[in-house]
């Protein structure tokens, strides 16, 4: 069935209590299933809303132009359909055939454009300007994209009838996600719940910002998890973390790997590393609160499941092999800034700590 410009084109997706993860952090756990979405990843909240903005402006003949080999240009393509527009997807050659595939899969015409995203972008925004049609979809920097994003915490206020969640824990790439959630908790009144922004070392853009107090540029990404790979965030996300209470966490690609794993188990959910980043935090004993202190066994704690659509069951195998069984490498030192706040190594298994079976979680919310 074709959307309408009006109509949105992202679903209302399920809040749903996590026992095996609230058992494991001794809190309330809830997860924003946003790997439900019709695209696979939250995407299609903010870059949904913008291309549905220019199908208005600018009619049926808009030709959507987007330069992103993941979860956005997945999205578009997705977008374009609905809408029965014009889609090209600009990739870099780092793109997997796979995800070459599902966006050709949607209809959108895929180019291939330079090394990495930024050259790609470049390719995008010059097809653009030589295109009366053409419409740039950037992948998350831009005011239409945030607010999008937004909706899914207009959601939350609503399924944790009038609970006030202690933290929110979402993964940064670019910063279109946390963007939105921040800008939607000032608009829920929620402008002190903190928000535990999580990168994997190697693509983590975001903390190096916010300890430089300036936007800063990675040489290069050298993470698993590629979704994650802006090698510059956003400057409303520095802007955002200055007058929101925001953590900055860096976790490692074993990490974030293993957490798949091991959400596959509990929910028989298949996600990427991008989104294992986040959930890596509940899936590492102790971590929680040694990060936030104040939660106990009455908190509420949510996690933004933000999918991904570039993950196979052959992938998260190559990732077991690639760190090993366990999913983590021989010595891990996790970090928040400058400081160690978890050191782990093969003899102290994080993942196998003995849960108690005494704590029964219990929702405290309708």
């Amino acid at each position: 069935m074709t959307a309408t410009t009006t109509t949105p084109l992202h679903n209302p997706t399920p809040l749903l209590h996590s026992t095996p993860l609230s058992r494991r952090t001794q809190t309330n756990v809830w997860m924003k299933l946003e790997n439900l979405q019709p695209s696979g990843s939250f995407k299609i909240r903010g870059v949904g809303n913008m291309c549905q903005q220019a199908v208005q402006k600018h009619g049926a003949q808009t030709h959507l132009v987007c330069s992103s080999g993941g979860n956005a240009g997945l999205a578009v393509a997705y977008s374009g359909r609905q809408l029965e527009v014009k889609v090209t997807i600009v990739v870099p050659l780092s793109c997997s055939e796979f995800m070459k595939s599902k966006i050709q899969a949607e209809g959108a015409s895929v180019e291939v454009g330079g090394e990495a995203w930024d050259e790609a972008d470049l390719v995008a925004r010059t097809m653009v300007a030589n295109d009366p049609h053409g419409v740039y979809i950037p992948p998350f920097d831009d005011p239409a994209i945030w607010d999008g994003n937004s909706t899914m915490v207009d959601e939350l206020k609503e399924q944790l009838g009038g609970v006030t969640p202690d933290a929110i824990i979402c993964s940064v790439g670019g910063g279109g996600l946390m963007n939105g959630v921040i800008l939607g908790c000032q608009r829920a009144g929620w402008d002190k719940v903190p928000l535990l922004a999580v990168e994997t070392h190697g693509a983590n853009s975001f903390q190096q910002s916010v300890l430089a107090g300036e936007l800063v540029t990675l040489p290069r990404i050298t993470s698993i998890a590629t979704t994650l790979g802006a090698k510059r965030v956003s400057a409303k996300s520095l802007e955002l973390s200055m007058v929101h209470p925001v953590a900055p966490f860096g976790v490692s690609d074993a990490m974030a790997s293993s957490a798949c794993w091991q959400f596959l188990d509990d929910h028989r959910f298949l996600v990427e590393p991008a989104c294992g980043a986040s959930l890596c935090i509940a899936y590492t004993p102790a971590l929680l609160a040694n990060i936030f202190p104040q939660v106990n066994q009455d908190s509420n704690v949510v996690i933004i499941i933000c999918g991904g659509s570039n993950i196979s069951f052959e992938q998260l195998v190559q990732y077991k092999e690639m760190f090993g069984a366990e999913g983590q490498q021989a010595t891990i030192a996790v970090r928040s800034g400058d400081q160690i706040l978890l050191k782990m190594t093969t003899e102290t298994t994080p993942q196998r700590a003995i849960i108690s079976n005494s704590y029964k979680p219990t929702p405290k919310v309708a």
